[in-house]
């Protein structure tokens, strides 16, 4: 599973600037990192009335794709509070090292804080699940700390707890979703997960080989299979 990490703190605690750098450093290290950032914006695609995207949206489309020669935006209805960041990593980002989140700090995701002294606001870590770290201009003895001119450690930190780990258990992988939710599996049951599929796709027609990949979607009608 892609690993997602989620840069958190309040308005003007530096996190933008942080989460920036180590994109940057993690970008000039090899890794393809992708960004995924949190506003309190609405209707973001509304801000151009008269433009086609906009015109589409206005229609009653619930998602609009632009497609341009080398990048493609998607608008699409959603419910933040809802959104599973693991699953929507895994959606779009599943073929880049690491996913680069700003906010979400409710999300059941590995989250660093940002803050500052002169915010005068007390530390997310204590109120908010998950925060393996905090960046700060004060000592925090809670968790490990890393202070403003340490983002190349913070870099460090990441890609080893992360990107490196997972290079290391899944050269090979293997994942499962139910109902958005990760499933774990071992070793064996990936083998039989993998041997099952093969054993069916070679059976089929017009395959082109060698196979490199396979994205299966199931969706099961409510009553089914429950």
């Amino acid at each position: 599973m892609v690993p997602v990490v989620s840069f958190i703190g309040y308005h003007n605690s530096g996190k933008t600037t942080v989460a920036t750098k180590v994109v940057e450093n993690l970008t000039k290290k090899g890794y393809r990192v992708a960004v995924l950032k949190s506003t309190k914006h609405r209707k973001l695609i509304g801000d151009t009335p008269g433009k086609d995207s906009y015109r589409y949206r206005e229609s009653g489309a619930v998602a609009v794709g632009i497609v341009s020669p080398d990048e493609i935006v998607l608008f699409q209805d959603m419910d933040r509070d809802r959104l599973n960041l693991e699953f929507f990593s895994f959606l779009l980002f599943d073929d880049y090292d690491i996913v680069i989140c700003e906010g979400f700090k409710r999300s059941d995701v590995p989250k660093i804080e940002v803050t500052r002294k002169e915010l005068n606001q007390p530390l997310l870590l204590k109120e908010v699940e998950g925060v393996i770290a905090v960046v700060s201009d004060f000592p925090v003895e809670e968790v490990k700390n890393f202070s403003f001119d340490d983002t190349d450690k913070l870099t460090s930190f990441i890609e080893e707890t992360f990107i490196k780990k997972r290079r290391d258990l899944f050269s090979d992988e293997i994942e499962l979703f139910v109902n958005e939710k990760w499933i774990p599996m071992e070793y064996h049951e990936k083998e039989k997960l993998r041997e099952i599929l093969f054993g069916f796709v070679k059976s089929l027609k017009e395959i082109e080989y060698p196979i490199e990949r396979m994205d299966i979607r199931i969706v099961i009608s409510r009553g089914k299979n429950s």
